[in-house]
């Protein structure tokens, strides 16, 4: 009777390195697909970021540049009885300056004028609130702003990574009123009645099981309303 309750059965060696291994594997298994799965969470959400950005730095462009020709009250351009051609880099120091709706386009460059606070000049570049020569241009990195290229905005970083599509290096197309292209540098610009805006943000992909560059491409197309 006693042998009964005294004698104790348990698990050879064998039985727990066997137990051992399973157990691994089923961890093993597990963490990969949580790994996995937290990689593919992290590249949607760097995707996600980087393009809420871009849109931001779109949506800017796509409302400066249609409120181009904004001549104050009675909708007038400024003139002065001798026009000068104003400096960009300081609008500020030519007497002469005459508006213009646009005044400098090209396949990189766009650059528009207008009169917001109706004094009869577009030389207003005081603060953000308040800019009537607006510049935007694709350009190579710099130290505040990463990437291949970017999007500047009077020589400010507006949108970082940026690449244009096909891998062409045309960020801005121009159309006039019948919907023609005009081309990559418009010779007359007073026939500019759209502008339509194309690129690609790209940064790289945080998972390592992919690798390569996550892209967003952004377009939109503005209509200069002011004449």
């Amino acid at each position: 009777m006693s042998r009964i309750f005294w004698e104790r059965g348990g698990f050879t060696v064998t039985e727990l390195l066997v137990s051992m291994l399973f157990a691994g594997i089923v961890v093993a298994t597990l963490y990969g697909f949580f790994r996995d799965q937290l990689f593919i969470l992290i590249s949607q959400e760097t995707k996600t970021a980087t393009l809420e950005d871009a849109r931001g730095g779109l949506n800017l462009m796509a409302r400066e540049l249609r409120n181009a020709g904004a001549w104050g009250v009675d909708g007038t351009a400024p003139a002065e009885s001798n026009p000068g051609n104003p400096a960009i880099d300081d609008p500020n120091n030519d007497a002469g300056e005459v508006c213009n709706r646009v005044y400098a386009a090209t396949k990189t460059l766009v650059i528009v004028q207008m009169d917001l606070n109706g004094d009869g000049n577009c030389t207003d570049n005081s603060s953000t609130d308040l800019i009537e020569t607006v510049k935007y241009e694709l350009a190579s990195s710099t130290s505040t702003c990463s990437g291949s290229n970017i999007i500047q905005r009077n020589d400010d970083c507006l949108v970082a990574n940026v690449v244009t599509p096909l891998g062409t290096d045309k960020l801005f197309s121009f159309y006039d009123s019948s919907n023609t292209d005009l081309g990559d540098n418009p010779s007359s610009l007073a026939n500019i009645k759209r502008i339509k805006i194309t690129f690609r943000v790209q940064v790289i992909n945080p998972n390592p099981n992919v690798g390569g560059n996550i892209f967003s491409t952004l377009s939109t197309s503005v209509l200069l309303r002011n004449e």
